[in-house]
């Protein structure tokens, strides 16, 4: 694993995160949206059945974003604890925003006061000194 893939972990981590919160939501609001109708004639378990999927497979992905967190947490850290390792504050400066806060580049090179085009050579000379173990 090279430096690169090291620290994009947590990128992905992240979106993934994001992606498992998104269908918790998506699968909620197909549940909330579901409605009861009340009488005396038998229905078929079919709708029940269906909502009661819907229900295990909220709790289902709740406890993997929850142990996708957990792992998230891990990995920031140790991506940040590597990080501050450099000793040069502009390579720590840019790799935790882009690495940790997952700040877009233009981002970046406007709050650090630089070219986009420097923040590029910036990013791979940070790179080169950036040591881990994989």
């Amino acid at each position: 694993m090279n430096a690169k893939e090291f620290l994009s972990r947590g990128i992905n981590l992240e979106r993934h995160v994001r992606n498992l919160t998104n269908e918790i939501e998506h699968y909620r609001s197909l549940v909330n949206n579901c409605s009861v109708t009340y009488s005396d004639m038998p229905k078929s378990t079919t709708e029940n059945y269906k909502l009661e999927d819907c229900t295990q497979k909220i709790i289902d992905l709740q406890k993997e974003l929850s142990d996708a967190m957990a792992d998230l947490v891990d990995v920031k850290c140790a991506i940040t604890r590597a990080i501050h390792k450099i000793g040069n504050y502009d390579y720590e400066d840019l790799l935790v925003k882009r690495y940790v806060f997952c700040e877009t580049w233009e981002k970046i090179a406007e709050d650090m006061n630089y070219e986009l085009r420097y923040i590029h050579k910036l990013h791979g000379k940070a790179l080169r000194e950036l040591k881990f173990f994989s």
